[in-house]
């Protein structure tokens, strides 16, 4: 999904690099990033010390992830002196809440450590030839991407994502408390990340403090819901509310969830039960 080592031929390598580009446009479009731009890192001649010595695998390598991204029609910079030490590669490049540039993913090209490690193929010709290495990773360090969406999304994830992802509240714990727990129960054996919100505090600041820690999805009950096994839905950020079967809903929040709907977004359609 993220993280991978793809071997490949010269033949294939400009083909392998694309698809990998791709990946992480897909990854970018899904999670709606779209204030980033690429940086085509490349190694200093004058600086031997940082990289491999072999002038013409440099220039090869550089070429050829050039000739790539003129392919896709990608606005890109160029960065001397920003290659790793085995090869030229592509950053995707954020600014932080401070304004800080840094890296959020990266799309590596390796001509020298298959080499190091003898790492062979027999060619069409029937002669061993070294192949080409692209380390993939559309999604940088989980931890460090995960900060950022933090920042992107201000706190407010899709259900998918959510720390919580369903909340019940009663209008009155000593007479729908149960009921309550009981829907969060059943949506916990379906592997839902739910609660029930039993505590002494009243129904609106209960509703508030879910808004406050941007739970995606939260469910009032009361009488009516526990007579027709129904509840009152609120979704973060949205003003209206509405009334729907408990069953109705659980199978519109598991397809919110097989299909990553991001549903943090307001103009985003919900799926159907």
């Amino acid at each position: 999904m993220n993280d991978a080592h793809i071997y490949c031929t010269p033949e294939q390598l400009e083909q392998e690099f694309r698809a990998v580009l791709e990946l992480h446009r897909r990854y970018y479009d899904m999670f709606r990033i779209s204030r980033y731009w690429m940086r085509l890192s490349l190694h200093d001649p004058e600086n031997t010390a940082k990289y491999v010595q072999n002038p013409e695998a440099w220039r090869q390598s550089e070429e050829a992830i050039r000739r790539v991204m003129d392919s896709m029609d990608i606005e890109y910079e160029e960065a001397m002196g920003e290659a790793a030490f085995y090869g030229p590669k592509v950053d995707f490049q954020i600014r932080n809440v401070v304004g800080r540039e840094e890296t959020a993913s990266t799309n590596q090209l390796d001509f020298a450590v298959p080499e190091r490690f003898g790492l062979t193929y027999i060619g069409p010709d029937g002669e061993m030839h070294t192949p080409y290495c692209i380390h993939r990773a559309p999604l940088g360090t989980h931890e460090r991407f995960l900060a950022f969406l933090m920042e992107h999304f201000k706190g407010a994830f899709p259900t998918w994502m959510a720390p919580v992802q369903v909340r019940v509240i009663p209008v009155h714990v000593e007479n729908f408390g149960e009921y309550a727990e009981s829907l969060a129960k059943a949506l916990r054996e379906d592997l839902f990340r739910a609660e029930a919100d039993l505590g002494p505090d009243s129904l609106n600041k209960k509703i508030r403090q879910a808004a406050t820690a941007k739970i995606p999805n939260v469910l009032v009950v009361g009488g009516k819901e526990q007579e027709t096994a129904s509840v009152t839905w609120r979704r973060f950020g949205i003003q209206d509310q509405r009334s729907i079967p408990f069953a109705e809903l659980k199978a519109v929040l598991t397809r919110m969830r097989q299909q990553r709907i991001m549903d943090n977004f307001p103009d985003v359609e919900l799926p159907q039960a």
